[in-house]
């Protein structure tokens, strides 16, 4: 433990917690993150005071060999490497968040060893599949015309939840030669090219009664339009409605995604290409894609 010699008021270990939970509220993070960052906490706290019972432990008297303590603990459990690095990480974080705050040792503030992450092999289908499957979804109905439509849209595009869900009419353009393609303006500007066919059916849904003049995808209830975007997790719903229907229980939005970098690799994209359609900054995610692409080619991806 780390001995502190100046005296001020220690932080309990709940009141820290509370703090951090507090923060990362006001950093909007999701109630599921919020969640999952106060489970891994708790069990620190929990690891740190069964190390000294019945010793009233602050933050400040933590230190470096308590977090290596913890990682052998993890490791003695027989957790996945995965589950390990998440802890760890989440742990660290959170106190080099109260050392910032002089609330814990400022050794803490300091980057910690985590086990490297293990990538799992994406879960893929084949994305001409999916299209022959969407394309036989009824279309009769204004809803059901929405969601054949957004659901075609990410088995073609392999774009983000965020993304699709805000997707407006003046984001799909024509070129001057007469190809089709459709910009994204998330985390990374890009345009994607998109097949004509689809082009013209976004074109029909914007003239059909009741589309608004901005946003594709309106988000619904019982009582009809919300009139607003479809939120992410309306479409998350949305996909698991469908995923019986399109070959696949398992199916979710990020399956789409990685099924259409597969079949780009197989038109025999290039690796920049690829990237630059998913709007990734670095190659650094296609680590989780070469297993699939050993497999196909028995090489790795052109870069």
């Amino acid at each position: 433990m780390a001995n502190s010699t100046k005296k001020t008021k220690a932080l309990s270990l709940n009141g820290g917690l509370k703090s951090f939970l507090g923060y990362l509220e006001g950093t909007q993070k999701s109630t599921n993150t919020i969640k999952n960052y106060r489970l891994d906490i708790q069990s620190f706290l929990g690891f740190i005071s069964a190390q000294y019972p019945g010793k009233n432990i602050g933050y400040k008297d933590i230190g470096r060999h308590d977090i290596e303590e913890y990682r052998k603990e993890l490791q003695k459990q027989g957790l996945m490497t995965n589950t390990r690095r998440r802890k760890l990480l989440t742990v660290t974080q959170f106190l080099g968040y109260l050392a910032k705050r002089k609330k814990a040792s400022q050794s803490l503030s300091q980057k910690f060893a985590a086990p490297h992450k293990v990538e799992k092999v994406p879960y893929t289908l084949s994305s001409e599949a999916l299209l022959l499957a969407i394309h036989t979804l009824p279309s009769l109905t204004f809803l059901e015309e929405r969601n054949r439509l957004l659901l075609w849209i990410l088995a073609e595009t392999g774009c983000l939840v965020s993304e699709v869900s805000q997707l407006r009419f003046d984001q799909w353009k024509l070129s001057a030669k007469k190809i089709a393609h459709v910009e994204f303006f998330g985390k990374s500007l890009r345009s994607v090219p998109v097949s004509m066919e689809l082009f013209h059916a976004v074109e029909k849904f914007r003239k059909r009664e009741g589309s608004n003049p901005q946003w594709i995808f309106l988000g619904f209830n019982k009582f009809g339009s919300l009139g607003h975007p479809i939120t992410d997790r309306g479409v998350e719903l949305l996909v698991k409605a469908y995923a019986k229907k399109l070959g696949s229980e398992d199916l979710t939005p990020r399956t789409f995604r990685h099924s259409a970098v597969v079949f780009w690799f197989k038109q025999g994209l290039k690796i920049p290409e690829i990237q630059a359609r998913l709007g990734l900054k670095t190659p650094y995610a296609f680590r989780a894609y070469e297993p699939l692409f050993k497999s196909m080619s028995g090489t790795k991806p052109k870069e």
